[in-house]
Formats: C-alpha cells, sequence, structure tokens
C-alpha cells in the first residue's frame, strides 16, 4: 500500500457533472478508503445540498469552502457570518432587488422570489447511472425563512446581479470575498464568501485533527475556490479545462473530468487502489 494519504476532493466538475457523481467515483473512494487512505469531499456546496449518498460515500465533509468540517460523526468547524456583516449583506441585496441563497449546514434559506427562481429552473433530469439529482438537491434544501436577515449562515449564493458577481453591492464590505459560482458557470452568477476561510484551511484542519503532516494531503479541483487548497496540498491534481490558474496552482498536472473518470485515473497514479 501507498503511504497513507488524506484526499480532499471538490464535488461540481471534479467528482460530479452536473451535480451527478459517476459509479467509477463512488467505487474509487470506497476502494481506497478500504486501503487504509481517508478520502473526503471538499466542496464550496453547504452540507444541506451533498446528497446523502454521495456524503456517506466519505470519511467527512468540508463544505461551504472550509467553513464547516466534520470527520466521521466529529463536527470541527462550523463558522458563519458575524451577525451585523450578515443582516447588511442581506439587506443591501434585498435593495439592489438580486435573487440569493444563503447557505447553511441545514438548508437552502430564500426569499419567495428567488425560491420560484430557483424551482424554476427544475428541469426533470435525463437518465444518468450515478449519485447525486443535480439541481433537484438545492431545491429539495429550500427553506423560506420569515426573516433572511436574521438567519445565521456561511455563504451566499446570487445570480442576475446587474453588475455581474465580481462587483455585486456586499461585496466591497470589509471581510467579505467574492467568487464565479461553482455550480453555475453564468457570469452574473457568484458566492459571497468570508474572506478569512479558505478550503485550504479546512483541509489543514483535517490533517491536523488526523495527525498528519500537510505532505501526505492530496487536493483536486477546477475552480477558483480549489485555489488554495491546491497549492497547499501536498499533491495536487487540477481538472482538464480548469482555468489556467488552477491549473498552474497543482503545478501544471491534471486529470480528466468526472465524465471520463479522472478520480479514478488520480487515484491509480497515487497507487491508492
Amino acid at each position: 500500500m501507498a503511504d497513507r494519504r488524506c484526499v480532499f476532493i471538490d464535488f461540481d466538475g471534479t467528482f460530479a457533472h452536473q451535480g451527478i457523481a459517476p459509479r467509477a467515483h463512488a467505487e474509487a473512494v470506497r476502494r481506497a478508503r478500504a486501503n487504509g487512505h481517508v478520502i473526503l469531499l471538499c466542496t464550496g456546496r453547504p452540507a444541506s445540498i451533498v446528497a446523502p449518498e454521495v456524503a456517506e460515500l466519505f470519511d467527512g465533509l468540508v463544505a461551504s469552502a472550509g467553513a464547516w468540517i466534520r470527520v466521521g460523526d466529529q463536527l470541527l468547524e462550523d463558522q458563519r457570518f458575524p451577525e451585523q456583516l450578515g443582516r447588511r449583506a442581506v439587506e443591501v441585496l434585498a435593495g439592489h432587488d438580486v435573487p440569493f441563497v444563503l447557505e447553511t449546514p441545514e438548508a437552502l434559506l430564500c426569499t419567495p422570489r428567488s425560491a420560484r427562481e430557483l424551482r424554476s429552473r427544475a428541469r426533470r433530469p435525463a437518465p444518468v447511472d450515478g449519485l447525486g439529482r443535480g439541481l433537484q438537491d438545492l431545491i429539495d434544501a429550500i427553506v423560506l425563512p420569515e426573516d433572511p436577515a436574521a438567519c445565521s449562515f456561511a455563504k451566499i449564493s446570487l445570480w442576475g446581479s446587474p453588475a455581474g458577481w465580481r462587483t455585486s453591492p456586499p461585496r466591497s464590505a470589509p471581510g467579505v470575498g467574492a467568487l464565479p459560482n461553482s455550480i453555475s458557470d453564468d457570469a452574473t452568477s457568484g458566492e459571497l464568501h468570508l474572506s478569512s476561510i479558505d478550503k485550504a484551511d479546512g483541509m489543514r484542519r483535517v490533517a491536523q485533527h488526523l495527525g498528519l503532516g500537510i505532505g501526505a494531503t492530496v487536493g483536486i479541483g477546477d475552480g477558483m475556490n480549489d485555489l488554495g487548497m491546491l497549492r497547499a496540498a501536498g499533491t495536487a491534481f487540477a481538472v482538464d479545462g480548469a482555468p489556467e490558474v488552477v491549473r498552474q496552482a497543482a503545478g501544471g498536472v491534471s486529470i480528466p473530468g468526472p465524465q471520463q473518470h479522472g478520480i479514478l485515473t488520480a487515484f491509480e497514479r497515487l497507487g491508492l487502489l
């Protein structure tokens, strides 16, 4: 067996295609775990929109891009927007009539308008032999709170921003960062997050918890929110077609996308199977 590794795998565009994970990826994770390696999903999604059959494949979950971390049954982190900052961000988005959802480990918190727009995008998916249900996993997590600005949340996803996600209204608030949405490639869609939190922090926290050095970590991803993880990991893989800066963060090493079972390729190269 190869030296014990702790592998962190992005979900959208890496482990799954359009929210559906191929069964070959699921089997690769099971085999690597059976060989003594620790495999975690490391995603920008909140835990509430990771399908249970996907979550149970892994030893743990780094969700909300590092804000929420679970290893086994132990919750290691659950960081949220500070109350005043969160309220202000929600009020500004609502004041500019920008559709948004508040991402929490328990649910996607929506205004009625945002819920209608999300539900209107749902289509009956084509039959796919895989795990997860695509956009339906998001739809099922929707909850309509009476006062969204009073809610506790880890991230905000938005779409339809008139100026695009890069200059969305709350972006200028101290401590708030913005990234393109990891699920949609719509130029108006983005994610607002606490700039002090990164997937790399989640990776380090898990490695420390397990008593492993950073050299034993592996990061695999395809998006801008994977940059920190790929740069910090002992070994890194980008996905073919990822932005150039992402490929550079992985040292130019890449694997095929999920439709070509790239996780299986990565695990074979690492000797995990």
